[in-house]
């Protein structure tokens, strides 16, 4: 008899740590008071000395490496000067999701800036799919441009370049995603993933690496920092809708351009932030990537991604508003897709899949929106805690498909080993893009899945949650809580802190709201007691209210209700006894 999927419950670990650097950064650091817990979560980050501590806790442009680290940057700069002075046309060929249409915007307003005669190009996501295309190379050739500077995109665009180059346009490819053996012949690739590229941090996103070109134009014409650290907003929209590691100068970008958002000169950013209910609030990434990356990404899923790049383009504060309208709307129907697809490749799942041979879920349909499937794949994830790819079938028996992993399942390497079945397909160890004829799609479920069975063991399925320090109830005070926040922004690479309590009880019955979400109030040995709310929880109610003691993983947010606040916990994760 087959056996049925189910969501798997949480295994709850507590990190280790090497007691003498503990010591180390007791030694070291005097800024603050250094408490057993404290010491933990700096560990955590990988701050052993003053100077790292100095570094994460007061990030600074200063801190910036020098762009000209990155091979081909120089070759670049001396380009597009050139393209400047002989007046060519220049086309920025960009990305339809949020990093590159801010890369995109970013850098079309500093070659504006330069007087340069720019123009861009955002494919169509539902008729040409990612990256550089044949269409899109003939359509900026008749414009009569000269020079391509691709973002976020182009780094496994051989034929695309092949054709730029024959038609006589020079390209400039900027990119983050890995890069094949074989690299595209274009005029200069700044990409800090390529082997021999010199450059110390290769967890930029799309619009980083635009930036970098950016700062290295402004140095290489002789012109000031503020050229190019005005942007730094905008970029760190891109930076932090792209979920890349907030470490390095991510950090750094992340830290200044969230605090620029609060007082933005951008139009467009101003009447986005003001129609999601962010403006003049201290904007984090949680705001980020839950209220403005999604109107963002909307118009892309949908097709028309343009809107997105006019919205930051734009000086015109009643047509920037207009375009957040649109893009407001755009998610409200994106949303509704989206919740649709979740629900029919969820049970597809349930009616199809057998946990001892679908290590790897693979489906694909004809009724599902290729703009959106990314989104589906990302819940069956979050849902079963394995590897997800979904396919939207054309009418011309090719499927476009969107992947999302694991930690222990790198997914664009697995795809290297099926490249033999997919027509194209990029991505990284996370998430991954491609397109297949759909009759190939069985196979590749196949052939993916006997990969899997290879590297993944049934441990693997269980989500673990990594505690960075145990604690009592009774540390969590607002004195800790304001040292927590003293380490946004928060995000991969730097996730907001997770600690453990044992040994809890119910003070009260747990309530269920809103059908899903768990509220308790919990209490320990010493009689001191916390509210507590597990989102999508609701499954367990009955678990929670049944067991003696549990242990709860959680993160320290402060919750504000009828004017008033307090400390909560939310719970990551629940192991009960």
């Amino acid at each position: 008899m087959k056996k049925h999927f189910k969501p798997a419950n949480e295994k709850i670990l507590v990190r280790s740590y090497d007691e003498n650097i503990l010591k180390q950064i007791k030694n070291e650091i005097k800024e603050i008071k250094i408490t057993p817990t404290i010491a933990k979560i700096i560990a955590s980050r990988g701050i052993k000395t003053k100077e790292d501590f100095d570094a994460f806790f007061s990030p600074k442009i200063s801190c910036f490496n020098n762009p000209f680290f990155f091979s081909d940057m120089e070759k670049a700069c001396e380009r597009i000067k050139k393209a400047i002075i002989n007046k060519e046309k220049i086309f920025i060929y960009g990305d339809y999701d949020v990093d590159g249409i801010t890369a995109t915007a970013t850098l079309l307003r500093f070659l504006d800036s330069l007087s340069a005669d720019c123009s861009y190009y955002l494919p169509n996501r539902l008729l040409q799919g990612y990256g550089l295309s044949i269409d899109g190379i003939k359509a900026i050739a008749q414009s009569g441009a000269k020079l391509i500077i691709t973002v976020d995109c182009g780094i496994t665009s051989f034929q695309e370049i092949q054709l730029a180059n024959s038609l006589g346009i020079d390209v400039i490819v900027t990119d983050h995603h890995e890069p094949k053996e074989k690299l595209p012949e274009a005029y200069a690739i700044l990409n800090p993933k390529l082997p021999a590229c010199k450059y110390p941090d290769d967890s930029l996103a799309g619009v980083g690496v635009a930036l970098k070109l950016i700062q290295a134009l402004a140095k290489y014409l002789g012109a000031k920092n503020e050229l190019w650290e005005k942007y730094l907003d905008l970029v760190a929209v891109g930076t932090a809708a792209d979920i890349v590691p907030l470490i390095g100068e991510n950090r750094i970008i992340a830290a200044i351009g969230f605090k620029k958002l609060a007082s933005t000169k951008n139009e467009g950013l101003k009447s986005l932030l003001s129609i999601q209910g962010c403006l003049g609030e201290e904007i984090t990434t949680r705001d980020i990537v839950f209220r403005l990356a999604p109107c963002i990404n909307a118009v892309g899923r949908l097709g028309d991604s343009r809107r997105g790049v006019e919205l930051f383009l734009t000086d015109d504060s009643a047509i920037a508003a207009l375009y957040a309208k649109e893009l407001k709307q755009a998610n409200v129907e994106r949303r509704a897709l989206d919740n649709s697809i979740q629900q029919e490749a969820f049970l597809w799942v349930e009616q199809n899949c057998d946990p001892d041979k679908d290590y790897v879920i693979v489906s694909g349909s004809k009724n599902w929106h290729c703009g959106v499937i990314g989104i589906a794949a990302s819940k069956i994830v979050e849902k079963y805690h394995r590897p997800a790819i979904l396919f939207a079938v054309q009418n011309d028996g090719i499927a476009r498909g969107s992947g999302r992993s694991i930690d222990s399942f790198h997914l664009h390497d697995a795809l290297c080993k099926c490249s033999f079945l997919l027509e194209e397909f990029g991505g990284h160890s996370a998430a991954a893009g491609m397109t297949i004829k759909e009759n190939n799609i069985d196979l590749f479920r196949k052939k993916l899945n006997e990969i899997a069975y290879n590297t993944l063991t049934k441990d693997d399925f269980i989500p673990k949650i990594i505690a960075d320090a145990e604690v009592s109830l009774n540390e969590l005070t607002y004195d800790f809580f304001s040292f927590i926040r003293k380490m946004e922004p928060f995000g991969p690479g730097n996730m907001r802190p997770v600690f453990v309590c044992k040994n809890l009880r119910n003070k009260f019955t747990p309530k269920v709201y809103a059908d899903k979400h768990v509220k308790l109030v919990v209490t320990d040995d010493n009689m001191c007691y916390m509210d507590a709310i597990a989102f999508n929880y609701g499954e367990r109610k009955n678990e929670l209210e049944q067991s003696n003691t549990f242990k709860i993983a959680f993160t320290l947010e402060e919750n504000e209700w009828q004017g008033k606040k307090n400390l909560q916990l939310k719970v990551k994760g629940v192991e009960t006894c």
